[in-house]
């Protein structure tokens, strides 16, 4: 069928066909591609023209600029190296960014301006375009939230049929699946995408509703090829429900239902796809707030893949100031929020010892601790990152255990959810630095002995 009032591809039509049942685990189904970036052509000589406007008679002009020997008057030769990015050599950027045409100087002067450390506006004309795939409804529905210096063009369930899409199972119900009928699943260590600790803890506490549900399902033969035992596993029980629901849509569909209103009955989870546009500056606010641990797992997934692309494809200046709130603050900015407990990447203000009761501010660092130390003997040795409470060593025998303890950190929040209710996944360093792609996954808090 032709559409040649708007010229656009056909829709995905599937009237007929029986539909399929796949499901994806937690970050397998994630892809995410920077198809373009820019300005390429003179960005950073055009960068810092506009940032010299305030001063001086007549434009700055670097963009004009096409050899050393037009540099201005007291020229400080930049050096020869080439950036690179992500192990990929960016001599042709180099050189159309006019990168290498600027004085050590006006290179400082452009990097203040990702920094921060001056007026932003032309931050506003470097874009970026983005192509999402195999993400959930869930996310996209977080995901356009952006309303300044962002634009957004999605996969239609409007326009097109979805019996067949794929959904994903996050990974507090790929756990409890695992947990409920072991064979169903091999160990963590047997999937491609998951590196880490093969101890991945479910969040369930109580194991009777699911029981309770199952047992109203005892009429349903499990699915071919789960767990051979009497009884319904709940993996079965959740695939059972996602068939059904697929074959109640695709019987809408083709009865005459449209799309638009026969996906009233799909699930949230879902996976499509999406392009967005960005600015730097809109993504700095994105990516600042979406590489946070606590948020949506999905979105920081998506947000670390983001940022993945970033550093592979352009100009390591580009990404170098992009990282979360915390990153930025090397502190836990979120930790505040009562929801969440924070993922323990930084440190909490909202922490006290468990040993002695005195707050994580009262104590105090490797280096510091050296310098009483010598008073007292650990039965451990202390290692970098690793802190002593300063207050007890004040209170001397008076304090309520050794003087010179280890901080045993304690959240004093009350909180809504526990760390293992947001099992969220870091992507290996290799991988942030162009590798194959491969998640560390956590029960909820940072892996600081697998992140190096």
């Amino acid at each position: 069928m032709a559409y040649e009032d708007a010229k656009h591809r056909p829709h995905a039509v599937h009237t007929g066909e029986d539909p399929r049942n796949p499901i994806t685990y937690g970050p397998e189904s994630l892809k995410v591609t920077l198809d373009r970036w820019g300005p390429v052509d003179n960005l950073f000589t055009s960068m810092y023209d506009a940032l010299q406007a305030n001063w001086g008679d007549a434009p700055s002009r670097t963009v004009n600029r096409t050899t050393y020997g037009e540099s201005p008057r007291g020229w400080n030769p930049p050096d020869d190296r080439v950036p690179s990015s992500g192990g990929r050599q960016l001599s042709d950027d180099y050189t159309r960014t006019g990168w290498h045409v600027l004085s050590n100087d006006e290179r400082d002067y452009i990097e203040s301006c990702f920094a921060g450390r001056t007026l932003q506006q032309v931050l506003e004309g470097v874009t970026f375009d983005f192509c999402i795939d195999g993400v959930a409804r869930a996310f996209t529905h977080q995901n356009v939230r952006t309303r300044l210096g962002a634009g957004f063009m999605q996969h239609g369930g409007r326009d097109n049929d979805w019996r067949h899409r794929a959904w994903t199972m996050p990974e507090t119900i790929r756990r409890m699946c695992a947990y409920h009928h072991a064979a169903d699943f091999g160990p963590a260590s047997a999937v491609p995408w998951i590196a880490g600790s093969e101890d991945l803890r479910h969040c369930i506490t109580d194991w009777n509703p699911i029981g309770e549900y199952l047992s109203t399902l005892e009429d349903v033969k499990p699915s071919e090829g789960d767990f051979d035992e009497p009884g319904m596993s709940i993996h079965a029980a959740i695939s059972e429900h996602l068939e059904n629901t697929r074959r109640l849509y695709a019987a809408l569909v083709d009865a005459g239902i449209p799309w638009q209103d026969a996906r009233r009955v799909l699930p949230i989870g879902m996976q499509t796809y999406i392009h967005d546009q960005y600015n730097y500056l809109a993504l700095a606010g994105v990516l600042a707030n979406r590489l946070e641990h606590i948020m949506d797992w999905e979105f920081n997934c998506v947000a670390q893949l983001m940022l993945r692309e970033i550093k592979m494809k352009c100009p390591p200046l580009l990404s170098k100031y992009l990282g979360s709130h915390s990153d930025r603050a090397k502190q836990a900015k979120f930790a505040g929020l009562e929801s969440w407990p924070p993922d323990g990447k930084y440190p909490s203000p909202y922490d006290d010892c468990e040993l002695c009761g005195h707050a994580r501010s009262m104590h105090v660092d490797l280096k510091t601790a050296a310098k009483i130390s010598e008073r007292y003997h650990l039965e451990t040795p202390l290692y970098p990152g690793e802190m002593v409470c300063s207050e007890c060593e004040r209170e001397g025998n008076k304090a309520r255990t050794s003087p010179l303890h280890k901080l045993i950190p304690k959240d004093r929040l009350p909180r809504q959810h526990r760390p293992e209710q947001m099992p969220f996944f870091v992507l290996h360093p290799d991988s942030m630095a162009g590798g194959p792609i491969v998640w560390i996954a956590t029960n909820g808090t940072y892996p600081h002995d697998q992140v190096r």
